[in-house]
């Protein structure tokens, strides 16, 4: 049985298409929960940044390669919640 924890990937609006790309090339390692934008704002007229907010789950094992192995995923992934049998498995 794979074993799964729940992640966020934040990044600025104009990098969503590789984000995206990237999650996409995942496959089955990767399930997409909620994709939400955000924005901050230095005044109440405009934003100052529109960012993009991927929530999903993903295989630990993938996580640790992507932590690993690819700096722009890396980056942007926050790991947002570890079962306790998970967290159990790895402590000495």
């Amino acid at each position: 049985m794979k074993e799964f924890v729940l992640v966020e990937f934040l990044t600025l609006l104009a990098d969503k298409l590789l984000l995206m790309g990237k999650l996409e090339e995942l496959g089955n390692d990767f399930e997409l929960i909620k994709s939400d934008y955000e924005w901050d704002m230095a005044d109440d007229l405009t934003p100052d940044y529109e960012w993009v907010r991927i929530s999903g789950r993903i295989n630990s094992a993938c996580a640790t390669v992507i932590k690993l192995q690819d700096p722009f995923l890396s980056e942007r992934m926050r790991i947002s919640y570890i079962p306790e049998d998970l967290k159990n498995k790895y402590r000495t």
